[in-house]
């Protein structure tokens, strides 16, 4: 399972959305796609899945080229893009053997319909009308109507936007299961959401791919502030440091909290104005997008 993109671009008139994109995932794992409103997430998305034309360069799924050759290409994609609408006067079940038809699936469609309620775990709300349907709910009708056929490649597009707690939640451990056997490419524009769900992440801005990178370990950081000089740091709560200027980037030992280090950088002469969790992440999307 592999997509790979080659100088994506696509205008809009006069307006630039997408400037020479490159990128190449195989699977299984999870892309996040990270970007301000109107930086070109939903497009890329839309040209991959076949929705929009690009003015230039190709997409290939499994090294077949989307555009020359759709009806091969896109049988092993599902996707969700935007946000779901349904016929409210419809049920869950019609909406997805309506949309397995589509799909082209001829035979076992009610066990696929069953396979997929488990998934989304809805088979309490398969028979009700989608106009009765939560916003939480439709997401999890639209995503099961994405893996209609169980296609390798999911691709979806902000999946958790309008979410309370408990939907998002849900929807995050859903990503999760799936990413360990299929190739899952999201948009988001919340940052914890990207490094929970994601092994990979990029940031697109101004329709240009600004950062791609393997996620890190995740360990936990602390950013320090402080005063003056510092000669040495030595404390058995501290893995690394990191100093800048007038800040310590600190990965902390395990079993370690906050305030074990902050008192041995004081025993160690260190002026400490601040101290806070760190997200390296977060400092590199706001320095990129702003």
């Amino acid at each position: 399972m592999e997509i790979s993109i080659r100088n994506l671009t696509k205008r809009y008139g006069r307006i630039l959305a997408l400037n020479k994109i490159n990128m190449h995932a195989s699977g299984p794992g999870c892309i996040a796609i990270l970007g301000p409103n109107g930086a070109g997430k939903t497009t890329m998305l839309k040209l991959i899945s076949n929705i929009i034309k690009p003015t230039d360069g190709s997409v290939l799924i499994n090294n077949i080229n989307v555009s020359d050759y759709p009806e091969r290409a896109l049988k092993y994609l599902g996707a969700l893009i935007e946000q779901p609408e349904f016929y409210y006067y419809l049920n869950g079940y019609e909406i997805l053997k309506f949309a397995a038809k589509v799909k082209g699936l001829k035979n076992n469609i009610d066990d696929e319909i069953k396979r997929l309620a488990d998934l989304t775990d809805m088979n309490d709300y398969l028979y009700r009308k989608t106009g009765t349907y939560s916003r939480g709910m439709k997401q999890r009708l639209a995503l099961a109507v994405a893996m209609i056929g169980d296609p390798e490649i999911i691709i979806l597009d902000e999946p958790t936007f309008g979410l309370d707690p408990k939907g998002m939640a849900y929807i995050r451990d859903l990503i999760k299961n799936l990413s360990r056997e299929k190739l899952v490419i999201l948009s988001t524009h919340l940052i914890y959401e990207a490094k929970e769900v994601s092994n990979r992440t990029l940031i697109i801005d101004h329709g240009e791919i600004k950062y791609d990178s393997i996620n890190s370990d995740n360990k936990r950081k602390i950013l320090v502030t402080f005063d003056g000089s510092i000669s040495n740091i030595k404390s058995d709560f501290i893995r690394d440091f990191v100093i800048d200027k007038n800040r310590i980037i600190i990965t902390p030992r395990e079993d370690a909290d906050n305030y074990n280090i902050i008192y041995d950088l004081i025993k160690n002469g260190v002026k400490v104005n601040s101290a806070q969790d760190y997200d390296d992440l977060e400092e590199t999307y706001i320095s990129i997008t702003s």
